[in-house]
């Protein structure tokens, strides 16, 4: 059993680890890299105006995981908010996911009629069987949706975000994900059918700013600034090495650091094949530009996708739709998050906050914004943000989780990063809470959390 457990990384998977170990009478070590907890579902602060930089709906379909939110925030720190989205095409917002009368009625007669025939005929070929199975991208979107509307709100979209050409990514997140175009005509909807989610008042910090105080009340050390360089394991005994040089030992290591970090500290070091494979996983990198304007402009909508080749911006968050305890109270200005994606090397990773202010203004112009009065800019970076799932990732990852298993038995990668798995919180929150109980001898198996082929977010699950 477990007595002295490590835990690399606090974000939602690493603080999920621990206060499963902790409920098991265990209290475990958790290294942090950064200066504080949350990972990317942090809330960075400038005053009373609070940053989310990835957008996190709190949903999911598992109890186990609600009943953790709940017990860490009161029921009045929760909002429930409505899902509202859209893409910006042709300079026009048409609401996200697609509806059939949306598209029609929103594009014009030539999108929208040369859309429905291209969609028609996708359809028809599909019905027929007439192509294979979709393996990447590109082939499932045009399968999906038709060539015309692929090409309009998707293409784009995941050149820009992925960083990569849609033949050369892999289809099995985009079933998960993306839903199919709605074709309900009534533009109502009951109560039962909203599609709403649950939100901390003060962002998704404010619950893993908990999960941190719940931790260290039960006794469990948390350090921030401390970046594992090296893992050590030698007869049962794991010692971990900081960036700063200190060192930690411990009986069982749960790591939610980037998969292809973990394979390169590890010692004795796996054979060269295992990290080459491991060396060819790919993250995204992601800068969120938070600015606040002194004019409220009308979006109505939380997030925007801008799949044009005009924006530079991928994504575009609404902070005050997310919640309004996100800005100063009384103000009434517009404060968006606007995305970055980028590779960990691109030059744009190091941009100062005056380069970047170039690529914003000229974005907020595309919004319609020609000149708008900037009261305050927070800019925010992550890394390593999302894994990338091109076609190598499923085999490259197999190899190493098998060879970790064999050579590791008490080394448990974890979450998105861990795992190199695009993963939403509460899967993270799943593969952490598995690992833990396979480590105290559960026949379960952390790998198979959130491998639906479909597992769309819609509705309020308490």
């Amino acid at each position: 059993m477990t007595r002295r457990p490590l835990i690399i990384g606090a974000g939602p998977a690493g603080l999920s680890a621990g206060l499963e170990l902790v409920r098991r009478g265990v209290t475990p070590t958790i290294l942090e890299s950064s200066s504080g907890v949350g990972g990317l579902a942090r809330t960075e602060g400038d005053g009373d105006f609070r940053v989310d930089p990835g957008g996190h709906r709190f949903f999911t379909r598992s109890e186990e995981v609600s009943e953790i939110w709940r017990s860490l925030l009161p029921e009045d720190q929760w909002l429930v908010v409505p899902r509202s989205s859209a893409m910006l095409v042709h300079n026009r917002f048409v609401r996200y996911p697609l509806m059939g009368r949306d598209l029609v009625r929103q594009l014009g007669l030539r999108d929208g009629v040369y859309g429905a025939g291209s969609y028609a005929w996708a359809r028809l070929r599909r019905q027929t069987r007439i192509e294979p199975r979709q393996s990447n991208f590109k082939e499932w979107g045009r399968t999906e949706f038709g060539r015309r509307w692929y090409e309009l709100f998707f293409d784009g979209y995941v050149r820009k975000t992925w960083l990569a050409d849609p033949e050369n990514i892999a289809s099995d997140w985009a079933n998960q994900r993306i839903k199919p175009i709605g074709w309900r005509l009534s533009s109502d909807a009951s109560l039962a059918d909203q599609d709403v989610f649950r939100y901390p008042r003060h962002g998704p910090g404010q619950v893993w700013d908990a999960a941190a105080d719940k931790l260290r009340a039960a006794g469990a050390t948390i350090e921030t600034n401390a970046m594992v360089t090296r893992a050590n394991y030698k007869n049962g005994t794991w010692t971990l090495t900081t960036e700063r040089g200190d060192v930690h030992t411990g009986d069982a290591v749960f790591a939610s650091m980037p998969l292809r970090t973990l394979v390169n500290a590890l010692r004795p070091a796996p054979p060269k094949y295992i990290r080459s494979v491991a060396d060819n996983l790919r993250h995204r990198s992601l800068i969120t530009v938070a600015v606040a304007l002194s004019k409220n402009y009308d979006i109505p909508y939380n997030w925007v996708y801008t799949p044009g080749a005009n924006f530079h911006a991928g994504r575009i968050q609404n902070y005050r739709r997310w919640s309004q305890h996100l800005v100063p109270k009384g103000w009434n200005g517009t404060f968006l998050g606007l995305e970055y994606f980028l590779l960990p090397d691109q030059d744009l990773w190091l941009a100062d906050a005056h380069s970047l202010s170039a690529i914003v203004e000229n974005d907020l112009q595309q919004l319609g914004f020609a000149k708008p009065e900037v009261e305050k800019v927070m800019i925010s970076r992550m890394k390593f943000a999302y894994p990338i799932h091109d076609p190598i990732r499923d085999r490259s990852v197999v190899r190493i989780r098998d060879y970790l298993r064999e050579h590791y038995p008490s080394l448990h990668p974890i979450g998105r990063n861990g795992m190199h798995h695009y993963d939403n919180q509460d899967h993270a929150m799943l593969s952490a809470i598995r690992s833990v109980g396979k480590n105290f001898g559960e026949n379960v198996d952390p790998w198979q959390v959130n491998t639906e082929l479909s597992y769309h977010e819609q509705g309020l699950r308490r």
